[in-house]
């Protein structure tokens, strides 16, 4: 008997197939709901962890490695132990972006590149590090919107960092489908040495994933494909060469 031609059997390959359908629209809508408050690759990340943001820092060394090194050179753990905070985290792959391009031009000029990261001076880190650190905490629903073609009418905010640069941090509302400021939220942090300048003009880094509160405040991780430690490289080196390298 051909089994195609039993009403039961297509029956129950409706009833099968049904079944499945809605199964993939429930995933594909939690799919959905998760972007709109995370950088779409990045997966779901907030959460608490126990422990201080150095801590968490520490316990994903395939991440965040190269920026414990320079919170230890900077000696500035206690910042990152025991102070509330808000920092926005700049993987391992931000520091081999910068440092790149920063020795490729030492070499060209002829002169020392960096091998270790000792041979950069405490205070250049500092610079650099003090510009992804906040005093207090600020979680992703604190930030205003930010948007650099309607910038009087959503500016972000500028706050002060760690040791007082002015930082832009705002909200990027993307766009879903066409409509304008449905899509996912995406926080990102920008640095700009004068303050005057149009938006367009800054260096913006985005948010991969927000929220994740260890004990002593938020950690935003930035992502890591398309940003620079310290924001401008070509900054970082002339605070090289400003500086000068040790041994």
């Amino acid at each position: 008997m051909n089994t195609g031609d039993n009403p039961k059997h297509s029956m129950n390959m409706k009833k099968n197939y049904l079944f499945l359908m809605t199964g993939f629209t429930v995933i594909m809508m939690l799919f959905a709901a998760c972007k709109k408050d995370y950088y779409q690759d990045s997966g779901l990340a907030k959460g608490k962890f126990n422990g201080s943001v150095l801590d968490y820092l520490k316990s994903k060394p395939e991440y965040f490695s190269d920026v414990v090194k320079v919170i230890e050179i900077t000696q500035m753990e206690d910042v990152f132990r025991k102070e509330n905070i808000t920092f926005f985290a700049p993987s391992n792959d931000c520091f081999d972006s910068t440092l790149r391009i920063v020795n490729s031009t030492l070499y060209l000029l002829g002169k020392d590149t960096i091998s270790s990261y000792t041979q950069v001076p405490a205070q250049l880190w500092r610079e650099m590090l003090t510009r992804y650190l906040f005093k207090g905490k600020y979680m992703l629903n604190d930030i205003p919107q930010i948007d650099p073609v309607q910038y009087k009418t959503y500016p972000g905010v500028f706050i002060r960092s760690y040791d007082g640069l002015p930082m832009n941090l705002g909200v990027v509302y993307h766009s879903d489908g066409g409509a304008q400021y449905v899509g996912y939220r995406q926080l990102q942090v920008s640095y700009t040495a004068d303050i005057s300048q149009p938006p367009m003009t800054w260096y913006a880094a985005p948010v991969a994933s927000v929220n994740i509160e260890p004990d002593n405040g938020v950690v935003h991780v930035l992502v890591f494909r398309t940003h620079y430690f310290g924001f401008s490289p070509s900054e970082f080196f002339s605070r090289v060469v400003q500086y000068g390298l040790g041994k």
